[in-house]
């Protein structure tokens, strides 16, 4: 969601609560002295929101300041990012030409971007929290290539050719897991290596998952999301997850029909089939 100020700027509020100022390109040295005077430290650059020129050069005015950045556009040359060395949170589309080297941000805890040859220093990111990456595809179709990071705890995939989740067993502090249009995924079964510490996963078009069964061994799973996915043979490995609070499967098929299994689970998602022991009413199932 948008908020405007008086003056006219835009602000992404997110759904953490926090706040991006977006820098108007008719007004950046106004931008400039706004989000310094009100300690606005983490900014946003976007054709759709305001900027229209295609330099972001200014940014090297703001080297002692800014904490956080996104630019999800590929239009730009985003040499500069290199220099903003306070940066916290950093969001970036790759233009096939920059280098952008990690090892230029100490304090890096968030990261969404592209998986390219120009993304240097992943592995130096020691205080890095969440990492959202798009385009991953390696040859080895699994997560060794991404460094062991010891403090990750979320990881998004967008688009990306693993076949095994081999690799995130490394990543011990790991609550968060989303796979998005993973479709050569088939095997789930490393998740087993962090039985203790998902809370949270969330798997969108990864249709060729072969078993589900793993998932029922995670202990302190509280959110599960299964859209669009493989079928789903039987709902019993939900039966030990006495925490899950929150179970979607829109446009995936159980097979057996029986729900039964989700009962007592707070919120349950799914669309309706002749052959499912429950419908859904809007909130959780109902049996027939």
């Amino acid at each position: 969601m948008f908020e405007t100020t008086p003056e006219g700027y835009k602000i992404l509020i997110g759904s953490d609560g926090s706040r991006i100022f977006m820098i108007d390109s008719n007004r950046i040295r106004e931008c400039i002295e706004y989000i310094r005077s009100r300690d606005l430290r983490f900014i946003g650059i976007n054709s759709y929101m305001g900027y229209k020129k295609s330099d972001i050069s200014f940014l090297s005015e703001l080297v002692d300041f800014v904490e956080g950045i996104t630019i999800p556009e590929d239009k730009f040359d985003i040499s500069v990012v290199n220099d903003l060395h306070k940066l916290k949170k950093l969001g970036f589309a790759d233009n096939k030409k920059t280098k952008i080297d990690l090892s230029n941000f100490p304090n890096l805890s968030t990261l969404a971007c592209e998986y390219s040859p120009r993304l240097f220093s992943l592995e130096v990111c020691e205080k890095l929290r969440s990492l959202t990456l798009t385009g991953y595809k390696v040859a080895s179709k699994n997560l060794v290539a991404i460094p062991s990071l010891s403090s990750l705890e979320e990881l998004d995939l967008f688009v990306t050719n693993i076949g095994t989740l081999d690799g995130i067993e490394r990543f011990k502090s790991l609550e968060k897991l989303t796979l998005f249009r993973t479709n050569q995924l088939q095997n789930i079964e490393s998740l087993r290596g962090l039985r203790k510490s998902l809370t949270v996963i969330e798997f969108d078009q990864c249709k060729k998952i072969q078993s589900y069964e793993v998932l029922g061994e995670l202990e302190n799973l509280q959110r599960l999301l299964l859209f669009n996915c493989h079928q789903i043979p039987s709902l019993t490995f939900l039966k030990p997850l006495k925490k899950l609070s929150f179970f979607s499967f829109v446009n995936t098929n159980v097979l057996d029909g029986d729900l039964y299994p989700a009962a007592g689970i707070e919120y349950v998602g799914f669309d309706n089939k002749r052959h499912y022991s429950h419908r859904f009413d809007g909130v959780t199932l109902t049996a027939r």
